[in-house]
């Protein structure tokens, strides 16, 4: 009896454990504008914005260096928390994928030719 009591009170706590993790992810609603910073990019491209919107049932974004230099992504994905695209700079592709840490912030990585790179953004207010 003892045994069965261990094992019910170790499943509720998985199962309870489980719950607590599932109700923590991030809800995160994408559309907006994104100040990003890439410290190891080169100068013109080390800030800009992603400016993601949604079409029907697809996102996509486009990353804005300034009024005059913007840029259209492709593979653009949301999945979770993840996101994730491709853009040409220069003719080169570049992939970012990253995590929305909070509904306001999103880390993560940038691989281009020359090698990897950390970027991070936040929400722009309105």
């Amino acid at each position: 009896m003892r045994n069965l009591k261990a094992v019910v009170l170790v499943s509720m706590l998985i199962f309870s454990t489980s719950v607590l993790f599932a109700e923590n992810k991030t809800d995160v609603k994408p559309v907006g504008t994104w100040t990003f910073v890439a410290n190891d990019a080169p100068y013109e491209y080390s800030t800009g914005d992603i400016v993601i919107t949604k079409d029907g049932k697809e996102y996509v974004a486009e990353i804005v260096f300034s009024e005059y230099y913007k840029l259209k992504t492709s593979d653009f994905k949301i999945e979770d928390d993840k996101i994730s695209f491709k853009a040409y700079v220069e003719g080169e592709a570049i992939y970012c994928k990253g995590t929305f840490v909070d509904k306001n912030k999103i880390e993560g990585k940038v691989s281009t030719s020359e090698g990897t790179m950390d970027f991070s953004a936040t929400r722009k207010k309105k």
